[in-house]
């Protein structure tokens, strides 16, 4: 700028001394006749660009630590998630520059199918770090704390994923949006737990006729839980393994007019890691009908109990209780079975229901 201002300068002789002592001392002195130059104006960043996430990819990996996305599951439609926006290389991660919440949109093609999350996060054009968090839900999302960090209780699925250096461009020249695809699926960190009541299969001593399960009540859990953004894995647990989480809600065949033959299926909860040497209690409370001589007796009365069992992140378990009565109903004998995968075969659609 500096050699076209001289250049400016020395063709223009014709202009009356005042004019081109004027130039002549803005050409020398080095200073630009522009205001883009001006060294107190930042650069022109243009127009902020609007990101949209294409869901294709986002998978939720089943296990922490996971490498790939085999025997992994769709975050479902109407899910959220919210994103923290920092610049590239942030350590302060307990400031982001943005916030927002995403929600998974159906497929346009398929529209069983997840497509496009949608939300209004809009950056600059630059490099940047995203933290993606989700508690798999359709109404809530992970809010951080000034320390860069979430506190979680059981109930909650969370998960999280990362994308790392980012650049923030418009998809095309003159427009301010782009599609973003997510190379890395989210990752789980609770454990889903499903519990089974039924009446234990061959002669009973004394045949209930109807069985519904009230309440399925597991104490000795973890408690709150904090997950710090960029780590793999959740903070060493600040107190002892004391918090408890109740299975409330079960299958339709949960009546006293469904066959006692039929295991009563609890919905999925999601529970925080345990060590396995922390023993976990069962409260399985039930209300039992059966026949007394020619009377239908009722019996609401709870069955206990007692395991040590790990709870790993990313893991599916299945407790299966079954039952024989005696007597009076005695509740004295209750039999647990555990089941345990690696992968889930649950859909996204049945993990953190509102």
């Amino acid at each position: 700028m500096k050699y076209g201002a001289l250049r400016c300068c020395s063709r223009l002789l014709a202009l009356s001394g005042l004019l081109w002592g004027v130039l002549l001392a803005g050409c020398s002195s080095g200073n630009s006749m522009l205001p883009d130059d001006d060294p107190g104006v930042g650069p022109d960043k243009g127009e902020p660009v609007q990101l949209t996430f294409d869901m294709y990819g986002a998978t939720v990996v089943t296990r922490a630590g996971d490498t790939d996305a085999s025997g992994a599951e769709d975050m479902a439609i109407g899910k959220m998630f919210r994103i923290y926006a920092f610049t590239a290389g942030s350590t302060n991660l307990g400031s982001p520059l943005d916030s927002r919440n995403y929600t998974v949109q159906p497929d346009a093609t398929t529209p069983s199918k997840p497509g496009k999350a949608t939300g209004d996060l809009t950056l600059y054009r630059g490099t940047y770090d995203l933290y993606l968090v989700s508690y798999n839900s359709s109404t809530e999302v992970p809010e951080l704390d000034n320390t860069g960090a979430f506190t979680v209780s059981n109930g909650k699925d969370f998960m999280y994923t990362k994308l790392e250096g980012i650049v923030v461009q418009p998809d095309k020249t003159g427009d301010n949006s782009m599609l973003v695809s997510l190379p890395k699926p989210f990752t789980r960190m609770g454990a889903q737990v499903i519990t089974t009541v039924k009446a234990r299969n061959g002669m009973q001593p004394v045949d209930p006729t109807a069985l519904v399960v009230n309440y399925i009540k597991v104490s000795g859990l973890s408690g709150n839980l904090v997950y710090k953004l960029n780590n793999t894995s959740w903070e060493a647990p600040a107190t002892a393994a004391d918090a408890s989480y109740t299975f409330e809600k079960f299958g339709s065949n949960n009546t006293l007019d469904w066959s006692v033959k039929d295991a009563r299926v609890s919905v999925p909860g999601v529970l925080l890691p345990v060590a396995g040497t922390q023993k976990m209690k069962f409260d399985v409370n039930l209300t039992v009908n059966y026949k007394d001589g020619n009377q239908t007796k009722t019996s609401v009365d709870s069955y206990f109990a007692t395991i040590e069992k790990a709870l790993l992140p990313g893991m599916t378990y299945q407790f299966d209780f079954s039952l024989t009565f005696y007597g009076a109903i005695v509740p004295s004998d209750l039999t647990l079975a555990i089941r345990e995968w690696t992968t889930s075969s649950l859909t996204g659609e049945d993990l953190g229901k509102d």
